[in-house]
């Protein structure tokens, strides 16, 4: 979800500054305390957390110091060294208690992660072992030529349009464009880049599946 996913290349995923989130944003900030609240209630490392997850040692400590905020590649995989699913992570804790296989977000969104093309809004994280997570997400990068290094993550995705026009680019098609009520299914694996082709931004349902 999409969005300023890089190569996933080990540490080289890494972004920070202009081409990542905003670090000093008070979400990325609580995040990165979960993420140090969360290992060491596990008893790991950053070494033990970061060989789980499959990235650098050094990644793992630049994020819980609040000196680089983690992509959504980076997230995806903090989210396996967990074990847990990745829209849990990206929620604040302490949910309202459920009951059964029940979760409702009453269409208030809240707790965005902004990063340099889109920003996320989780969906259902309460719900733990779900077989596909959804999240929200607005593209607000216009330009092809300021995105960026295309998105490619091992995942099975689906977007669907809910307000404005989509432009998705892939590696292996021709670009489409997309409006409210049409939607795109495409392998996650697969080089893409979404634009928003609007003066607002292109808000979708993102659903996917890893793989």
């Amino acid at each position: 979800m999409i969005t300023n996913y890089a190569t996933m290349l080990n540490a080289e995923i890494e972004h920070s500054g202009p081409s990542g989130p905003r670090a000093e944003d008070p979400a990325h900030a609580e995040l990165s305390a979960r993420i140090r609240r969360w290992r060491r209630a596990r008893g790991l490392s950053q070494a033990e957390l970061a060989e789980r997850s499959g990235f650098a040692r050094s990644t793992l400590s630049k994020i819980e110091n609040g000196q680089l905020s983690p992509t959504f590649e980076i997230l995806l995989k903090l989210a396996r060294g967990f074990d847990v699913e990745v829209s849990e992570l990206m929620r604040p804790e302490n949910p309202p208690s459920l009951g059964g296989r029940l979760a409702v977000d009453r269409g208030e969104l809240a707790n965005a992660v902004e990063y340099a093309n889109h920003r996320l809004f989780p969906l259902a994280a309460q719900l733990k072992d779900k077989r596909f997570q959804s999240l929200i997400v607005d593209f607000t990068c216009t330009s092809l030529a300021d995105f960026g290094e295309w998105n490619r993550h091992d995942t099975e995705d689906m977007l669907y349009v809910l307000s404005g026009k989509l432009e998705f680019h892939s590696e292996a098609y021709e670009t489409l464009t997309l409006t409210a009520g049409q939607s795109v299914y495409f392998d996650g694996r697969m080089g893409h880049a979404c634009l928003s082709k609007g003066k607002k931004p292109c808000r979708c349902l993102y659903v996917f599946a890893s793989n």
